[in-house]
């Protein structure tokens, strides 16, 4: 009881720090709950084999991507969160509450927010669903009198997932706070990302051996395997990009101090902050950089193999036939609908990022730093976080690639120039930094007058 009236306040207090989290739960319940219904669909008496087969390809292969970066993205916006909450912890601790009544308290928050989410996403899944509907039928993949259905799957898998990746992200960042007393919780307010455990070390690991794996086995399919080749790039892509972004804190931590002397003498006092940031709290960087990497791998191996697809068409004298445009255009608008969600998850957690380091601002302003120090220097951080996820990204997405020209063409040079990777990247970019300028010009001038009073 105690927990629940603990979390019930927390979230009654903290709603506005809440908001990002629970826009991300709603967006990734839409996905899944979306691409959930394809299931429904199928399992209605008057779809034809044909059509429930292409429907059940659809759901297994783009939910599956779905899936794995929904989730993902849900734990790592929840997990950053809650790493905000230290010097609550620390606070709580001090006045006597027990581990086990902090890591309820935070389980308890994460359910209550994730089902609410979950359940509103259902409204919006339908139109969602409907359309993804449509694209199969412009893309003659199922028959024009194949009605969208939204079922029990659906109503279930999709909230059912997402309460579950918000809640399995809150009990292992409170089973790690649970384990620290009040003064180490203090100091963990003030650093992070310090080390990361063995087991997320493994398991970044072993998805690099499985996209590796996956790369393999595409290489090693025949050159008319189709649709199937495709699918495996691209989980090739996801595999080692979900392994990078595990092992990115480290990586963004040696950056962080490769680059510290340069930063400061050509930003100053600005590019000496942004550094000493992201190396002493390189677990709120990497909440950008993964989201980021993820989108970019994604984006960039779809549209590379289905250009390598043409091209090798091309080469080969063949015209291009029209299910395999219809399973292109089909792609891109799944893999858009999947990209545009990881897109919102960097602006989402940039935000997230900004408003808990209010405090860190005003205090930061009372002791000399500009308001224009500041900016720039979240700007510079999130410079190196976006630039950080972009090479991890895009080596992740070569993983798929190239496996994937092997197999086509039987060369791993890839004809297509960068001019696709460069779309992506720049979008990825001008989205980050906007929306970094916007919450660090709003999140300092918040606290102007208190730090100057």
């Amino acid at each position: 009881m105690i927990a629940l009236s603990l979390a019930a306040g927390s979230l009654r207090s903290r709603w506005a720090g809440f908001a990002a989290t629970a826009i991300t739960v709603f967006l990734g319940a839409v996905v899944l709950t979306a691409f959930a219904s394809l299931i429904d669909t199928a399992a209605d008496a008057g779809v034809s084999g044909a059509d429930r087969t292409a429907l059940l390809t659809v759901a297994g292969a783009a939910g599956g991507w779905s899936l794995v970066i929904v989730v993902f993205g849900v734990a790592s916006t929840m997990a950053l969160s809650l790493r905000q909450r230290h010097r609550e912890i620390a606070l709580l601790t001090a006045v006597g509450a027990v581990p086990g009544q902090i890591a309820r308290m935070l389980v308890f928050e994460a359910a209550a927010l994730a089902l609410v989410a979950s359940i509103a996403a259902i409204g919006p899944a339908v139109p969602v669903g409907t359309a993804v509907l449509a694209a199969l039928r412009g893309a003659d993949q199922v028959s024009a009198g194949t009605e969208h259905t939204i079922g029990p799957v659906a109503l279930v898998a999709g909230p059912a997932v997402t309460v579950l990746a918000a809640v399995a992200a809150a009990a292992v960042t409170a089973l790690r706070a649970g384990r620290i007393s009040a003064v180490d919780a203090l100091d963990r307010a003030e650093t992070d990302g310090a080390r990361i455990g063995a087991a997320r070390r493994w398991a970044g690991i072993g998805l690099l051996v499985v996209g590796l794996s996956c790369a393999a086995t595409v290489a090693a399919l025949p050159a008319d395997t189709g649709f199937l080749a495709v699918s495996l790039a691209g989980q090739a892509s996801i595999a080692a990009a979900i392994g990078a972004a595990l092992l990115s804190p480290p990586i963004l931590r040696a950056t962080a101090g490769a680059l510290a002397r340069p930063a400061t003498a050509i930003f100053g006092a600005a590019g000496e902050l942004a550094t000493s940031h992201v190396r002493g709290r390189t677990d709120q960087t990497a909440a950008v950089t993964m989201p980021v990497l993820i989108c970019t791998a994604l984006a960039t191996v779809s549209l590379y193999t289905l250009k390598i697809q043409d091209l090798a068409a091309a080469a080969d004298g063949l015209a291009i036939d029209p299910d395999d445009e219809g399973v292109q255009a089909l792609t891109l608008i799944i893999v858009g609908l999947i990209a545009a969600f990881a897109a919102i998850v960097v602006v989402d957690n940039v935000v997230a990022a900004m408003i808990g380091r209010r405090t860190e601002f005003t205090l930061t302003r009372r002791i000399g730093a500009t308001r224009g120090q500041l900016v720039t220097a979240t700007m510079a951080e999130s410079v190196l976080a976006v630039a950080v996820g972009l090479v991890l990204g895009g080596a992740a997405a070569t993983v798929g690639i190239v496996g994937f020209a092997y197999g086509r063409t039987g060369s791993v040079i890839v004809e297509p120039g960068p001019g696709a990777a460069l779309i992506v990247g720049g979008a990825v970019t001008a989205l980050a930094l906007t929306a970094t300028a916007l919450a660090a010009t709003r999140a300092t001038a918040a606290d102007l007058g208190a730090a100057r009073g």
